[in-house]
C-alpha cells in the first residue's frame, strides 16, 4: 500500500466516513465517523495523531479510537478523526486513516468544556509533529492556559468570547456560519437563533480593538459568517 508520508505509520486505517451523532460539532470539533467492518483489526484504543487522504489530498488530525465516555456509556468502538483546518460534508467518501504516534488513553471528562480544552491540547500536539506553524505572529492563544496575547500583551476575554476566538484561530483557512459557532460554543441547536454569536463577536472587536489598532482579527464573510483574518 503506498504511504502518505515518508514516516513509518503505526497503523492503517481504510473505509467510509458514516453519519455519527453529531456531538463533535456541538463542541467545534466535527469529526468523519468511519465504518470499521472488522473491529478486531483496529489498533489499541486510544488518541492518536494522524494523517488523512481523502479525494486525493492529504489532510493532518487527531483520531479517537474507542468508546465515548464523556458522550455516552455505548460499549461500541468508534472510529472518529478531527480534520484540522477542513469544514466540508463528507459523508459516503471514502477515506484512509494513517495512525503515526498514540497521544493518549481514553478519559472521562466532566463536562463538555473539559473535553473541549483536552482536544486542543490534542490539536497542538499533531500541528507540532507535523510541523504546521500558526500564521498569525501578533496574536497568540492558548488552550491549555486559556491566555490571549497580542503584541505582548495579555487580553482578557468571557468564556465563550475565548471558544469563538480560539473557534476562528484554530482553523484559519475555515469559515464558519453563524449557526455552526453557536452550536460549537453554546453546545445546542441554533434553531435560528445568531444574535448571540453576534453579540458576542462585537464584544471580542471591542476588546482587542486597543491592541491591534487598525487589524480586525475576525473577518466578516458577507451572506456566510466568520472567519480568522491573520492580516
Amino acid at each position: 500500500m503506498e504511504q502518505i508520508s515518508e514516516r513509518k505509520p503505526l497503523h492503517i486505517i481504510s473505509g467510509n466516513v458514516i453519519h455519527g451523532r453529531g456531538i463533535g460539532k456541538l463542541v467545534s470539533m466535527p469529526t468523519a465517523n468511519m465504518e470499521i467492518s472488522d473491529q478486531s483489526a483496529l489498533p489499541p484504543v486510544g488518541v492518536y495523531i494522524t494523517e488523512i487522504l481523502l479525494d486525493g489530498q492529504v489532510y493532518y488530525g487527531i483520531t479517537n479510537i474507542g468508546r465515548r465516555p464523556t458522550v455516552d456509556n455505548d460499549r461500541e468502538i468508534s472510529v472518529e478523526t478531527h480534520i484540522l483546518n477542513f469544514n466540508k460534508e463528507i459523508y459516503g467518501k471514502s477515506i484512509r486513516i494513517q495512525l503515526f504516534s498514540r497521544l493518549r488513553s481514553q478519559k472521562r471528562f466532566e463536562n463538555f468544556s473539559l473535553l473541549l480544552e483536552q482536544i486542543w491540547t490534542d490539536c497542538i500536539a499533531a500541528r507540532k509533529f507535523f510541523g504546521i506553524g500558526q500564521t498569525v505572529s501578533r496574536l497568540y492563544m492558548s488552550a491549555a492556559k486559556r491566555q490571549v496575547i497580542i503584541g505582548g500583551n495579555e487580553v482578557y476575554l468571557s468564556v465563550k468570547e475565548f471558544d469563538i476566538l480560539y473557534m476562528l484561530y484554530a482553523n484559519p483557512d475555515v469559515a464558519y456560519t453563524k449557526e455552526q459557532i453557536y452550536e460549537a460554543v453554546w453546545h445546542e441547536p441554533s434553531n435560528g437563533y445568531c444574535h448571540a454569536v453576534e453579540n458576542t463577536i462585537f464584544q471580542i472587536r471591542k476588546r482587542i480593538r486597543d491592541y491591534s489598532p487598525g487589524h480586525d482579527f475576525i473577518k466578516t464573510v458577507i451572506g456566510f459568517g466568520y472567519k480568522f483574518n491573520a492580516g
